[in-house]
């Protein structure tokens, strides 16, 4: 991760274009995507057993990143889901560690009146959560993909408006939600609209939770899928989500012990939470302070112009946050102490 500059503001990185309202927050696909594929690594893949991204006294640290990358945040849609799918399951032999973020119609479901949610126990807090993954549809699904030295993939050529390398991430609009007849929360739509969703097109071009599931066992390589790594920053929600979407939307489990069980067994290999990591690595400075505050005080880039606060780019920030977290070396063992760990859910 680029350290500070020398005036103390993290360096600035750059979205590819700037999101036009009032549609999707990132241009929209035109039929079939452009096959991008992954340029050679620029380092060595390191073996996962000698060198892991989490854990091990063997764990290495990644090397500083190159210059300032540009970054395309690529929108999917019905149109063009299976293609970036096929895409996506490509990359994962040289780019395994997967990071999420969803986002989803608001809680509908709260903390008993006088409770707030920090004083439920783990058991609550989970009951609580599978009472509105259950009832609400998802909304979209951000992915980021790296290396185990923090490299995303790359487009084969540079942006041609900076001449910067161009990486990518991911953002998948669903048409499960139908604001008319699903409960929701009109004050987290009414956000979700601010930062550029447009839910009656996301109805029409969206792609069905169910497709996108189908598709997506289809390319997540079983044989191999004890090599992936999936990660999230405060992933009880999204992690609750990927359950829910893998398992043809069927209800989560009962008990939170069931859920976490399903969670190693649906996803294959490691699991990781970065909030949970930055919250307990002893920094004060990174606890109780958000995405985006943990990532300003890691000094993780940010991006010019602002991108939305969607789940494309907030997967892309946990993702730098999460390789900032071991470059920094703020664990011994890179953090495998807490594998498997999801915060809200300990």
């Amino acid at each position: 991760m680029a350290s500070r500059n020398a005036g103390g503001a993290a360096p600035a990185a750059m979205f590819r274009l700037r999101p036009p309202p009032p549609m999707f927050p990132y241009p929209m696909p035109h039929g079939v995507a452009v096959p991008f594929v992954a340029p050679p690594p620029r380092f060595p893949m390191p073996h996962r057993a000698a060198a892991p991204y989490y854990g091990g006294a063997a764990a290495v640290r990644p090397p500083p990143p190159p210059a300032t990358l540009s970054v395309e945040m690529r929108s999917v849609t019905a149109a063009n889901f299976e293609a970036e799918l096929d895409l996506i399951g490509s990359l994962l032999p040289m780019f395994s560690i997967l990071v999420v973020d969803t986002e989803y119609p608001g809680a509908v479901h709260r903390p008993a009146a006088g409770r707030r949610e920090g004083q439920l126990t783990a058991d609550e807090r989970y009951a609580l959560v599978k009472a509105n993954v259950d009832e609400l549809p998802l909304v979209q699904l951000g992915l980021t993909l790296c290396d185990g030295r923090g490299n995303l993939p790359r487009a084969p050529g540079p942006d041609p408006l900076t001449g910067r390398p161009v990486e990518l991430a991911w953002e998948f609009n669903f048409s499960d939600f139908d604001m008319a007849a699903d409960r929701h929360v009109p004050s987290s739509v009414a956000f979700l609209q601010s930062q550029g969703i447009d839910f009656h097109l996301a109805r029409t071009c969206g792609v069905a939770a169910a497709a996108f599931r189908e598709k997506l066992l289809s390319v997540l390589p079983d044989a191999h899928r004890d090599q992936l790594t999936w990660a999230a920053f405060g992933g009880a929600y999204d992690f609750a989500y990927l359950v829910k979407t893998l398992g043809g939307g069927q209800p989560l489990p009962e008990t939170r012990e069931e859920f976490l069980y399903q969670v190693r067994e649906m996803l294959g290999g490691r699991v990781f939470d970065a909030k949970y990591l930055a919250e307990s690595c002893g920094r004060g400075d990174l606890r109780g302070v958000g995405l985006r505050g943990v990532a300003t005080n890691l000094g993780v880039p940010r991006h010019t112009p602002e991108p939305p606060c969607l789940a494309g780019p907030k997967s892309l920030t946990a993702c730098r946050i999460l390789t900032s977290i071991r470059r920094q070396g703020l664990y011994p063992d890179g953090g495998a102490c807490h594998e498997g760990v999801i915060d809200g859910l300990q």
